[in-house]
């Protein structure tokens, strides 16, 4: 990495011919950085689900050579001085205290670090792996005292990761890097890494797109088809976010994350529930906005949301299934 990237804590890239002069399509670039505003709090949440509404700007730099968005090492200082942080009545007691004058022995950045390692190591696990959607792994193998694990591909080559790696890759949408591939091609390939002592760092090979790259425009297929309109059911998901605004959370079911809205009063009431397993009650909900019954993805109007089997990454992280 060049001298001038030393200041940085984590980074977005794209190079190749196509931004020799650091020159991208303002569309393109609208989706790079709304892909990796998602990715980066997707992250996030996973190391901290007190951080959930806590808001940040990414500064965005271009440069000579290639096209680059970054986090300041200064990220913590900056948003604490800069005014960049925002707290809602999702945020417990110990989140409030960051927002105030304790928020600088929390670790912000330590998060923000983590979050990077994380990308990181979910894109080389993706790759290796050729796939989002592997849910079964067999004859893995352990060193570093259980803190590593090596996965096999299907050409045999072991790959070892961070155990955490394969729950946070079980549970991750298929869909969360679209915006980041959608605008890779030939001439112009991607890398996101943490600028730190570890300088540890994932790219997606114009080669490798359509392992990430999801399309839902092209999806013509009702997602879900055993979900009916008017259905009462009882799902086992994963909550992946709220949104006090919208009055609806994220659950992730199947690969996809539904809309899920309190059947009375306000998510609020649910934040312990949050970023966890969950089994969810309600009513299944397809109304489109035409007044038809024909919504692709299904809603779910929930009475019920009940947390089960919270992840403890000391009991049995990983089976051989």
């Amino acid at each position: 990495m060049k001298d001038e990237e030393q200041k940085y804590l984590g980074y977005l890239k794209y190079y190749g011919n196509k931004v020799d002069d650091g020159f991208l399509d303002a569309k393109k670039a609208a989706s790079a950085l709304i892909g990796f505003d998602e990715i980066l709090r997707y992250f996030i949440y996973q190391e901290s689900s007190s951080f959930q509404d806590i808001d940040f700007e990414i500064p965005v730099k271009i440069e000579k050579g290639s096209w680059l968005a970054y986090i300041p090492d200064t990220i913590q200082e900056w948003l604490v001085a800069g005014g960049g942080l925002a707290t809602t009545a999702y945020l417990t007691t110990a989140a409030k205290k960051m927002a105030e004058n304790d928020f600088k022995e929390i670790g912000f950045k330590t998060i923000f670090k983590k979050a990077f390692q994380s990308i990181c190591w979910v894109i080389k696990l993706t790759s290796h792996l050729k796939t989002t959607k592997k849910e079964k792994f067999e004859n893995l193998k352990f060193r570093n005292n259980n803190t590593e694990v090596g996965i096999l591909n299907e050409e045999g080559e072991l790959l070892y990761v961070p155990v955490e790696t394969l729950e946070l890759y079980k549970k991750c949408p298929d869909s969360l890097f679209s915006n980041v591939a959608q605008i890779i091609e030939e001439d112009r390939e991607m890398e996101i890494g943490l600028q730190d002592s570890t300088e540890i760092k994932a790219g997606i090979k114009y080669s490798e797109k359509n392992i990430f790259y999801v399309d839902e425009d092209e999806e013509d297929e009702i997602v879900l088809p055993e979900l009916i309109h008017g259905q009462h059911v009882e799902l086992e998901g994963h909550t992946t976010r709220g949104n006090e605004k919208t009055n609806t959370l994220g659950f992730l079911y199947q690969d996809h994350v539904l809309t899920c809205k309190p059947q009375k009063g306000s998510i609020v009431s649910h934040k312990i529930n949050l970023f966890d397993n969950c089994l969810i009650k309600g009513v299944v909900d397809r109304l489109d906005k035409f007044g038809n019954f024909k919504e692709k993805k299904p809603r779910i109007i929930f009475s019920e949301l009940i947390k089960i089997n919270p992840f403890d990454p000391q009991q049995k992280l990983f089976k051989n299934e």
